[in-house]
């Protein structure tokens, strides 16, 4: 049976919105798994698994949006005592590609960076995760159509 992974939108008026990728459990739809890279722009980022996350209990402003299916066998739930927690463990193979994209590190300069400048190309949870879902795309667990879906994805 197929599964269904979504793109979740964390919206925001000022900052570049935070990108994850969220599946829900097989058997409650409520409560699921992200897949992010949280962190900023001037410390860096770090690849996180949140297992058991409601996202029905973030009071943070958000949309989700399908992105594509992928076979179960590339998902599985990690539920353990059915509490929230936070790991880099990967148990299945959307993970395990996760993790193969290096997250991104420090991307902002310091104004008061002494010597010639240079223009930065600043990296973050939105190009990180594009990189994830080309790479599964790349590998067929995803089909072209969900490059769409995040290339079209909001930006803040």
């Amino acid at each position: 049976m197929p599964r269904t992974v979504y793109l979740v939108v964390y919206n925001s008026p000022l900052f570049p919105a935070h990108w994850g990728l969220w599946i829900p459990h097989i058997d409650n739809p409520n409560i699921g798994k992200l897949i992010h890279a949280s962190g900023d722009a001037a410390n860096g980022f770090i690849i996180s698994f949140e297992r058991n996350y409601n996202l029905g209990s973030t009071s943070r402003r958000h949309q989700i949006l399908p992105v594509d299916q992928v076979l179960d066998h590339h998902v599985v739930d990690v539920k353990g005592d059915g509490s929230r927690s936070r790991d880099q463990t990967a148990h299945d193979y959307l993970e395990e590609v996760a993790l193969s994209i290096p997250a991104p590190g420090r991307s902002l300069v310091s104004a008061a960076t002494q010597g010639p400048r240079q223009r930065v190309v600043i990296q973050n949870c939105q190009t990180w995760l594009r990189a994830v879902v080309a790479a599964l795309v790349q590998r067929g667990v995803m089909s072209q159509a969900s490059l769409q879906v995040i290339d079209n994805a909001p930006k803040n």
